[in-house]
């Protein structure tokens, strides 16, 4: 009897198992040797991560700036004029301490909202018209196109005043 007969009857395995089997482990020889003459004959590099995990912090800190400061755009300025027009992200800033109440909020208060465009102020007052006034801000979740992903980012701004 040969080893792969012997290999056969000690485990159990058909003859193309146990060639499968053999392959694998020598496959796997050849990749320790592989390994070890690569790990002996090239120097393993070192990375220094130090200043990128600086640059991160920097970036952090002025995205945590930008969010929490507040810069209000003067109607009366007409760069500003020029800039919302080219960039209607600007229109988007609003006074972080003064809430808007959603009942009586006008089209172009509730188009400063974050997420809200012309459309969805438009369903907000229809809603409010057709319905009566919101008494939990949680009602806005009934406008169509508000689910708990947008409402989420319009509570901290919004309140439901009588």
């Amino acid at each position: 009897m040969n080893f792969l007969n012997k290999f056969n009857q000690s485990f159990g395995f058909t003859q193309t198992e146990s060639r499968v089997v053999l392959f694998l482990i020598l496959a796997f020889l050849a990749g320790i040797g592989i390994k070890t003459f690569k790990g002996n004959s090239g120097t393993a590099k070192n990375f220094n991560y130090a200043s990128l995990d600086s640059e991160f912090e920097a970036r952090s800190r002025t995205i945590q700036q930008n969010d929490s400061a507040f810069v209000k755009v003067s109607e009366t300025d007409s760069t500003s004029d020029e800039t919302s027009s080219k960039h209607p992200a600007v229109d988007k800033q609003i006074d972080h301490d003064v809430k808007i109440d959603l009942n009586k909020a006008t089209n172009e208060e509730l188009i400063k909202l974050p997420g809200i465009g012309k459309a969805m102020a438009e369903r907000i007052i229809k809603y409010r018209e057709e319905n009566g006034v919101f008494t939990k801000i949680e009602g806005l979740m009934k406008v169509k196109g508000i689910g708990k992903k947008k409402f989420d980012k319009l509570a901290p701004y919004i309140i439901a005043g009588k």
